[in-house]
């Protein structure tokens, strides 16, 4: 496991009154992240769309509102499963390699 920074998505309004996008450091996880194995047929949309998968000890994570951060490489939270010992994540990168 490797430290990864989670980010939380906090929607804020700008002085216009738009609404913007702004990720918060929460705090520091390690994670174990793989790159997914594209060999196997799943009917899941998420799992398809997923680029990697993880796991991580840390149980408070939401898919869709929280991201990790490593080395200039995002990771976009699709799905967590926190039930079991690990939290199974499902990984889309959204920036940077892979």
């Amino acid at each position: 496991m490797r430290p990864f920074m989670l980010q939380k998505n906090v929607p804020t309004r700008t002085p216009s009154g738009a609404e913007k996008n702004v990720w918060e450091d929460i705090r520091t996880v390690d994670v174990a992240v793989y790159k997914k194995n594209d060999v196997r047929v799943v009917a899941s949309a998420k799992y398809m769309e997923s680029t990697h998968t993880g796991l991580t000890r840390y149980k408070d994570i939401d898919a869709d509102s929280y991201r990790l951060v490593r080395d200039g490489v995002v990771y976009q939270i699709t799905d967590c499963n926190p039930e079991g010992r690990l939290t199974n994540l499902l990984l889309k990168v959204v920036t940077g390699g892979a």
